[in-house]
């Protein structure tokens, strides 16, 4: 089957048999932080990210554009030529637009179109403080995937994601994942944000959503410790699957040089390896 034609699901499957990796590669491109060649270049931006992906293309099971700082920069464009130059050169590699959206209605029906059939991205991130109806626009969508956020890797995350709700008194992030697991997954596409900075709540997270796919942030620059993520993260009977493991600042900017895609490979190549090493 063309990759192409896979669910987000398969697709991860797939890369993390066929790459042997759970790494993600965040794309979240500072201007200010471009190597000196690529300053004031029209189209820095693309070129940076291109240049970081074929360098890591074969260390990674996906890649994570961050939709703000392409579009602070008025870079949406760059961003569509880099989502097609991943698809065009990786297409077993899935892409997931990082967008957090949150809305509802016909508001979330053109965010999906746009996260789907403009950036045509694999997957989307969402925000479910509306509940369903922010995750419902988006399953429209055959085959997509839906990564809900959960638990974040932020410390202000707490002041929300630990209210005690429901009839038992659980944490509101258990209580999402519940929802997300027992109600919402219809589509079997659907994944949970949890941060890698929080490994207890990382276990209880997977004790509760069985396989589903977790994305976690929070290694690298934000000091999420690998070992214990990925223990945290585990699933018993799929070692070095169920996990898409995210950096981004670490690796894209190894160097301030212009060695910057060279410096990339490097760290990315080793937190492949320690990933591997923990699973």
């Amino acid at each position: 089957m063309n990759p192409s034609s896979n669910t987000f699901t398969q697709q991860l499957q797939s890369a993390w048999a066929s790459q042997g990796s759970m790494l993600c590669v965040g794309f979240d491109p500072d201007p200010k932080r471009l190597p000196p060649a690529l300053q004031g270049k029209p189209e820095g931006i693309f070129e940076f990210c291109r240049e970081i992906a074929d360098a890591t293309a074969d260390l990674v099971c996906s890649f994570k554009p961050q939709f703000a700082y392409f579009a602070s920069q008025r870079a949406e464009a760059q961003l569509e030529k880099l989502i097609k130059h991943l698809k065009d050169r990786y297409p077993h590699i899935p892409v997931i637009l990082d967008s957090k959206r949150g809305d509802i209605g016909s508001t979330a029906d053109h965010y999906a179109l746009e996260a789907f059939e403009r950036y045509g991205a694999d997957a989307v991130t969402v925000n479910p403080y509306m509940g369903f109806d922010t995750i419902e626009p988006y399953l429209k969508h055959p085959g997509k995937g839906v990564i809900v956020l959960c638990r974040t890797s932020n410390p202000g995350g707490s002041d929300l994601q630990f209210l005690h709700v429901g009839p038992k008194g659980e944490p509101l992030y258990l209580h999402i994942a519940q929802l997300a697991a027992r109600q919402w997954n219809s589509s079997g596409q659907i994944g949970l944000v949890v941060g890698a900075t929080f490994p207890e709540e990382i276990a209880k997270v997977r004790a509760i959503v069985g396989n589903m796919p977790l994305l976690i942030p929070g290694i690298g620059a934000q000091g999420g410790d690998i070992e214990a993520t990925v223990k945290a993260g585990s699933i018993a009977d799929a070692p070095g699957t169920g996990m898409i493991i995210n950096s981004s600042r670490a690796i894209l900017y190894a160097s301030s040089g212009n060695d910057f895609a060279q410096a990339a490979r490097l760290v990315a190549q080793s937190t492949r390896d320690a990933l591997r090493a923990a699973a």
